[in-house]
């Protein structure tokens, strides 16, 4: 299968920066710079297993409306504190976490090159739920900047992946019609089946968790290029 879009449509986090890795290094610097590791009697790997269980929880929730963007990030280190059994001021890591990690610069294998190499024959465009305040400094940070013509946030398109309205906005914005895009994202739901469900061609790059059933699945961003012309 050949694709020869009018634009390709990218998912920011997990898809193209590598979110895990860029979070757990921050989580771990503050733990230790703010004099908590003391108390921690958790092992690293562990640390970073309980944050992401509660931040992909509250995501989930995020995206799909049952919590706000303030909620999330408020709760979300007061949970993390609880969890790890430690007493410190939530408030502040969050402050801290928020304005570090979208400074990290750890990309998804083969990212950039392969970012570089569609963006001299095709339009692209970032799709993403991240913060609007946030992502602009990630892709910045990262020099990717210039390879999109567009990056649209769900408080760009006044609605969050995965509302049809999401993907619908970003078809306008992109003057093309559901066939002639490609949307290529790592959720199976947020961004595969919700593509799909509007009539986006989608692919789904699977590296970060156990394998599900998607119409075309790659699990490196390196096989994008045998994808399209």
């Amino acid at each position: 299968m050949k694709f020869s879009p009018k634009a390709i449509f990218f998912d920011w986090d997990h898809t193209l920066w590598d979110h895990d890795r860029n979070a757990s290094e921050v989580i771990h610097e503050l733990l230790d710079e703010l004099s908590l590791m003391h108390s921690v009697t958790m092992s690293s790997a562990e640390i970073w297993m309980t944050f992401q269980h509660i931040n992909d929880a509250l995501w989930d929730d995020y995206q799909h409306g049952r919590i706000d963007q303030q909620t999330l990030r408020d709760t979300r280190f007061e949970r993390f504190f609880d969890g790890l059994g430690i007493q410190g001021d939530a408030a502040l890591f969050s402050n801290l976490y928020l304005e570090r990690t979208p400074r990290k610069t750890h990309l998804i294998s083969n990212a950039f090159c392969v970012i570089e190499s569609l963006a001299a024959k095709y339009p692209l465009y970032v799709l993403t739920n991240g913060f609007d305040d946030i992502q602009h400094v990630k892709i910045a940070g990262v020099g990717m900047q210039t390879f999109f013509k567009q990056i649209i946030t769900s408080e760009v398109a006044g609605c969050k992946k995965p509302s049809p309205a999401f993907f619908e906005f970003a078809l306008k914005s992109s003057n093309c019609l559901a066939h002639e895009v490609v949307m290529v994202g790592d959720h199976p739901i947020i961004d595969i089946q919700a593509a799909e469900a509007v009539g986006i061609p989608s692919i789904h790059v699977h590296i970060r968790n156990e394998p599900v059933k998607t119409t075309l699945q790659i699990n490196s961003l390196e096989k994008l290029l045998d994808l399209f012309e």
